[in-house]
């Protein structure tokens, strides 16, 4: 009897050091070999530009030598919050809290600053459509600079609100206008001089909008607050846009708030405000965040380049990482 309760006493104890030692694998191969970087500041936008990667946030803009990771901050005179970046004619243009900078070469010029004689020059997004149009969202309505005259759009002209976030054109005629900080708004969509608004009464999982992409003839809208939130799915076609359906899904512990988004092939990258990155890839969820070695929660900005890698900026510096080493077996 002794001998036989040994024996199960030596079985559990194998079988719990070969759990645990199972589970010390599974962590181990979960973890993923990001290179993080800048790991002391706030990123809101990344870009490739001129073979650099540059990276904008709240204390400024940073250079990235994509080979060595090595970086430098480039000096744009005085510049606070930049929101976002934008490659348009062989230059960058630095949208930030007083106006737009235009840099090369290691000079820049302003083309938006408080001498401008605008409302408001807090630069939220930047856009420039096919008629090489720039269009610039702020706190105080749309801004747009065409042939080197500012004209600006305000709820006066048919906005829902003036803190716009995100603006993206769709391809057929259409201006999309994201809006943030008010829980009466969302999107406004200006066709044929014809305005079209979107909220959480017709569609939208949350009114607050933090990013876009358009794939093909559908339009993918992020938004949400705090925990809430989500992402919209809209058909563009020629009479305007149709919300299609939602995808809201809790990515993590805290919420399905969708803070930036990107494609690459048939899968859908969503950054999300708390819980890391998420890929959606034939109705599966793949998540990747701090545990598995990710700089910060909050994704902001997701950037592929032609080397296979995905950089990514978030509210505490940059990620970076080979896409295949990051999906691994995961997603085959």
């Amino acid at each position: 009897m002794k001998k036989a309760i040994k024996l199960i006493l030596i079985f559990i104890l194998v079988t719990m050091a070969l759990s645990i030692s199972s589970c010390s694998e599974k962590t181990e191969r979960e973890r993923k070999d990001f290179q993080n970087l800048l790991d002391e500041y706030e990123i809101s936008s990344v870009v490739e530009f001129d073979g650099k990667i540059y990276v904008g946030g709240l204390e400024g803009v940073f250079e990235i030598g994509p080979e060595n990771l090595s970086y430098e901050k480039i000096d744009l005179g005085d510049i606070f919050l930049v929101k976002d970046l934008l490659v348009f004619n062989d230059e960058l243009y630095i949208g930030h809290e007083e106006g737009i900078k235009v840099y090369k070469d290691g000079e820049y010029r302003e083309i938006l600053n408080k001498e401008s004689d605008l409302d408001d020059i807090r630069v939220n997004d930047l856009y420039v459509d096919r008629n090489d149009d720039l269009w610039v969202g702020t706190y105080g309505g749309v801004l747009k600079f065409s042939s080197g005259v500012w004209e600006s759009l305000t709820v006066d002209d048919g906005l829902m609100d003036n803190t716009v976030f995100f603006i993206i054109e769709d391809g057929q005629g259409g201006m999309v206008f994201g809006h943030y900080a008010s829980s009466n708004s969302g999107i406004s969509y200006l066709k044929n001089d014809k305005w079209t608004y979107f909220n959480t009464e017709n569609g939208l999982p949350h009114n607050y909008i933090t990013d876009g992409i358009i794939i093909e003839d559908k339009l993918y809208i992020t938004s949400g607050f705090y925990d809430l939130g989500g992402v919209a799915i809209f058909k563009i076609g020629e009479d305007g846009l149709l919300h299609e359906s939602n995808i809201i899904e809790e990515w993590g512990d805290f919420g399905s708030k969708a803070r930036s988004i990107n494609v690459r092939k048939d899968e859908l990258w969503i950054g999300t405000e708390y819980n890391g990155l998420s890929i959606i890839k034939d109705e599966n969820i793949y998540n990747f965040n701090e545990e598995n070695g990710l700089v910060h929660n909050e994704v902001k900005s997701i950037l592929f380049t032609d080397d296979g890698r995905v950089w990514l900026g978030t509210r505490g510096g940059v990620s970076v990482i080979e896409v295949d080493k990051l999906l691994d077996q995961e997603l085959d």
